[in-house]
């Protein structure tokens, strides 16, 4: 911890202020220089309070270890893709003023700016939080899906072509707007969230300095919490697969978080390369999400066609975990596309 030295140059205190002058002998200036000497000792001593309040940094060394990080992802990974689909379902109906995945973007982005603005004080939980939930949340390959369905009036409106490039771009306008909204909107809720932590314990007056140490996915280094976060995130994952095995209602959702942890992880991976590949340009994110894209065009493309083979039925039921065979059912696969490309692919992460 660092101490303050401040030398206090205060007349009253150093003495010098004791120097004698006879009433006789002050001239006007003389009388002005004591007048305005009175500031100048109140200026000091408010810097010298300033310096006392601020806050002292503290130097905290942390041992990432990829492991507990994986743990936290898969929770919070499921979680996101609860949140999606629900906001898709609750917003997706006929006369919708606008199309429901803008609202999955917004509050992913929202979360983003928070978990930004604030990620010293969650520095513990800022890994699962923004490449878990949040990048759950968002999705970029069904909002290219979207733009290109836009392209190509893919549920054949009656409308001219011309009409097709103004869907498309509002597609690609209305999303990018909402999201930077949402993740602006979200900074300035970290703020709130940073003031008002402030507000309730205002004796703290330390300020953390993070120095993350990596420690790979050794089993060194690991305490207690880090084995109940991976403990907690296993069993995460088994209850949605056991979920999916033995329920009968809602199948395609129990399914989507089974999905979620694959396609988060390898996002997550696949993000090393944003730091040693691309300083300036988010090169791992970009390859998810072009991936994403891909295979999300691969499996639309495989839903248009009127037959099925058994090579490409093999293909899609690996993706879709089983959901295929001689009765087709366009829903489910959609629902288990969503589920695992949507956890692959992400918008929050461009926006910062």
């Amino acid at each position: 911890m660092t101490q303050n030295h401040f030398t206090n140059n205060d007349p009253r205190i150093t003495g010098e202020g004791n120097r004698s002058l006879s009433p006789h002998h002050v001239n006007r200036g003389d009388q002005f220089n004591q007048v305005s000497m009175e500031p100048d000792i109140l200026r000091q001593d408010a810097q010298t309070e300033i310096s006392n309040e601020r806050p002292t940094v503290i130097s905290l060394e942390i041992h990432e270890n990829k492991l507990a990080i994986v743990g936290a992802i898969i929770p919070f990974s499921v979680l996101g893709v609860l949140i999606r689909i629900g906001l898709q379902r609750l917003e997706t109906y006929p006369g919708a003023p606008v199309f429901g995945l803008v609202y999955a973007q917004w509050v992913g982005c929202f979360i983003m700016g928070i978990a930004v603005e604030n990620k010293n004080a969650i520095h513990k939980w800022q890994i699962g939080l923004s490449s878990g939930l949040c990048g759950s949340i968002t999705t970029f390959s069904s909002w290219q899906l979207d733009i290109f369905k836009g392209f190509s009036n893919y549920y054949f409106n009656p409308h001219t072509r011309g009409y097709n490039i103004l869907d498309a771009i509002s597609q690609l306008l209305v999303t990018m707007a909402i999201s930077f909204n949402g993740f602006v909107f979200g900074q300035h809720a970290g703020h709130l969230v940073e003031w008002l932590v402030k507000k309730i314990s205002p004796t703290k007056v330390c300020k953390e300095e993070i120095k993350i140490i990596p420690r790979g996915f050794a089993l060194d280094y690991l305490s207690a919490p880090d084995y109940s976060v991976i403990g907690f995130g296993i069993l995460c994952w088994l209850g949605v697969i056991f979920a999916a095995i033995f329920t009968q209602k809602q199948k395609e959702l129990a399914l989507a978080c089974v999905f979620a942890p694959v396609g988060a992880l390898l996002r997550w991976y696949l993000s090393f390369y944003n730091i040693y590949r691309a300083q300036r340009f988010p090169l791992g994110t970009f390859i998810a999400n072009i991936f994403g894209t891909a295979v999300l065009a691969a499996l639309a493309l495989s839903q248009s066609g009127p037959v099925m083979t058994s090579i490409s039925c093999t293909v899609v039921q690996a993706l879709a975990d089983g959901f295929c065979g001689k009765e087709y059912n366009t829903f489910q696969i959609q629902n288990a596309k969503i589920s695992l490309l949507g956890c692959l692919t992400t918008i929050s992460t461009f926006m910062v």
